[in-house]
């Protein structure tokens, strides 16, 4: 996965790709300015244990039926995330 910044925490609200507005401060914030002591990762495909990147493409293995998945898409609203 990749190097965590601003967009990988629960505060974070996106406004283009290079910025965005903390929910806890209401201040705009560059996307990969150094994270602060207040950072909450939020839950991402890749920290799940149903996360499989050993098939071409990753997928994730707990759902229904195999479903293709990026290590950084957000898993907030996934029914079978569990973290690993």
């Amino acid at each position: 996965m990749s190097e965590l910044n601003h967009s990988h925490c629960c505060h974070f609200c996106p406004i283009d790709v290079a910025k965005g507005i903390c929910r806890l401060s209401g201040h705009t914030i560059m996307t990969d300015s150094p994270l602060c002591d207040d950072f909450r990762d939020k839950p991402r495909c890749g920290q799940c244990q149903h996360f499989c990147d050993s098939t071409t493409p990753a997928q994730c293995q707990g759902l229904e039926k195999p479903y293709w998945a990026d290590a950084n898409m957000s898993a907030g609203l996934c029914a079978a995330f569990e973290r690993r």
